[in-house]
């Protein structure tokens, strides 16, 4: 289990906190092997005003359509996930944004990665991005119509 927590900052000094147990979930699915499927889920946790901290992810499950260079987050999984995290935390949990992986070493989003998240990641709060690469974790908010990748720190 990895012990430390990854953060990022935008360039207002806004931090994006990814909790020790997540970030441990997230290397699970890291394409590691030539047969390696990319993965995908939802991020779940904490709008602390301009700050996200991210607590939970849904993971790859049944329904989800999955292939060495793509991903389709279908599986009805996901949305019960944040649900249950939305009651049990009494409304505290909620949906930030989308995870999945690629299959390189530092990963960036590819033009359909773009493309899908303008066209079906919609909402007036800012939204968070991450994909797992083999060795870095690339992160973004999308405001808007707009993607700011984020700083590690």
């Amino acid at each position: 289990m990895v012990d430390f927590e990854l953060t990022f900052k935008d360039n207002n000094g806004h931090l994006l906190v990814i909790m020790p147990t997540v970030v441990t979930r997230l290397l699970v699915y890291r394409q590691l092997h030539w047969n390696s499927k990319e993965a995908a889920g939802v991020l779940i946790g904490e709008r602390r005003g301009p700050h996200l901290v991210v607590q939970d992810i849904s993971e790859p499950g049944n329904g989800d359509i999955r292939s060495r260079y793509s991903v389709d987050r279908r599986g009805s999984h996901h949305q019960t996930v944040v649900d249950e995290a939305f009651i049990r935390s009494s409304g505290t949990l909620q949906y930030l944004g989308e995870w999945h992986t690629h299959p390189e070493d530092k990963p960036s989003p590819s033009a359909k990665d773009l493309s899908s998240w303008r066209r079906h990641l919609v909402d007036s709060e800012q939204m968070l991005l991450v994909i797992v690469g083999r060795e870095e974790m690339w992160a973004a908010k999308k405001i808007a119509d707009t993607i700011i990748p984020l700083n590690k720190i």
